[in-house]
């Protein structure tokens, strides 16, 4: 467990630090993942960097969930080396240069990096991989052809997977999360708040060598669970079981609740099944409601110090939500008086990301007898990220305010 938080930490320093959006459009340009095809069709001679770790761009890193594959042709280094190997790219400092990640956070400092070091054709590839396979699903033949792998199975996105649920034959869907997480008793409440798609078999990752005779192994399966890890690993071994038409669900019902409803159809269809009865707002679904919804009630629920930009971690000082209160989530039973005139309105709950304690708050409203509550899924970081590389969302930067210069 210990091992496990360690690497959260240090994957969460590797994506935060130092990332900023005022350099968008200004020290080097922004491609949104729907016209990188044709952005690179102009520019002739061009340079694809991919500054994740080797582990990532060779799909062996020991978090499989980021094992993306990589573009085709794709030099890698790591961003954390860029800085001592730029003489590996001197002779692209005048051609155009195309940087990319998995989410576009590393691409934006490798971007800002090769410009200070007198780059003059910078491009970041907005969303990074995660983005353009959401992209390619929707019939970018282009996109699909740029991508290579040697993942011992297919990568599909949520789109991909409702589309294959309305066709006859569907496939199988593994769910391997456990038993707790899938039955929704576990004791975290956002394993709890988790649902799956209708006709998942829930076989749990570590019961699975025990259970493959319950597997179709001729039949197409895609595994699903809460993030894309244990999906992966569950993929892996399966393939060397024999089974070879396995698919992954990328990130997994995250990424499902984190997508809008109105570009994953079925996402709040007979398709998925919630578990729970608060609602779960993306980015874009809260965009929407706060144009619709005067007089709503964002609650903050991080710390003190997080809300005043004083935290010691200074990637988490990214300003609030416009009107909102603070309440920190250890704090919240002692003060839910405060918000008694708030019982039969709507609420927002908000967090920095998607932990725990924003899903748990939820659930201590709804008992307190609150009747509108709303989770804000990934938080206020995810909503300044939606509005910095989704098409048509940059207007969410309007709903956020006090945010220091630093993580502009």
């Amino acid at each position: 467990m210990q091992k496990k938080f360690l690497s959260i930490v240090l994957l969460l320093n590797c994506l935060f630090v130092k990332a900023q959006y005022k350099n968008d459009n200004v020290l080097f340009k922004t491609v949104d993942p729907s016209e990188l095809c044709a952005t690179l069709e102009k520019n002739k001679g061009y340079l694809l960097l991919d500054v994740r770790s080797p582990g990532e761009h060779n799909d062996t890193s020991t978090s499989p969930k980021y094992n993306l594959g990589h573009l085709k042709g794709a030099r890698n280094i790591d961003v954390s080396e860029l800085d001592k190997r730029l003489s590996e790219l001197q002779q692209y400092k005048d051609k155009p240069v195309f940087v990319y990640c998995s989410h576009s956070q590393r691409s934006r400092r490798a971007s800002k990096t090769l410009v200070d070091s007198g780059f003059t054709k910078v491009f970041n590839v907005n969303g990074g991989m995660t983005a353009i396979y959401y992209t390619g699903a929707k019939e970018m033949d282009c996109l699909k052809t740029l991508v290579e792998t040697s993942n011992p199975y297919r990568l599909i996105s949520a789109n991909e997977l409702c589309a294959q649920l309305a066709k006859q034959g569907p496939p199988f869907i593994l769910d391997v999360r456990s038993d707790s997480a899938f039955r929704h008793i576990s004791r975290n409440a956002k394993e709890n708040a988790a649902g799956f798609f209708s006709g998942t078999v829930n076989i749990p990752l570590n019961v699975l060598p025990d259970r493959l005779n319950d597997l179709p192994k001729e039949q197409n399966i895609v595994i699903t669970d809460l993030n894309g890890d244990d999906a992966a690993r569950a993929s892996v071994f399966l393939n060397k079981k024999g089974f070879k038409n396995v698919a992954v669900l990328i990130e997994g019902i995250d990424r499902v609740l984190s997508s809008d409803e109105q570009d994953l159809w079925c996402k709040n269809g007979f398709l998925y099944q919630s578990p729970v009865t608060y609602k779960m707002l993306s980015s874009a679904e809260f965009g929407r409601f706060a144009k619709t919804n005067t007089g709503y009630l964002p609650l903050d629920i991080r710390t003190k110090a997080e809300v005043a930009n004083t935290d010691s971690n200074y990637w988490k000082n990214i300003g609030h939500l416009k009107n909102s209160i603070n309440i920190p989530a250890a704090e919240l039973d002692k003060n839910i008086e405060q918000l008694k005139t708030y019982k039969d309105k709507e609420i927002v709950i908000y967090s920095f990301g998607s932990g725990s304690e924003i899903f748990a708050a939820a659930e201590r409203l709804q008992k307190a007898g609150f009747k509108k509550v709303n989770v804000l899924v990934g938080g206020i970081f995810t909503l300044r990220w939606t509005a910095a590389n989704v098409k048509g969302q940059s207007y969410l930067t309007d709903l956020v305010e006090g945010v220091p210069e630093i993580n502009w």
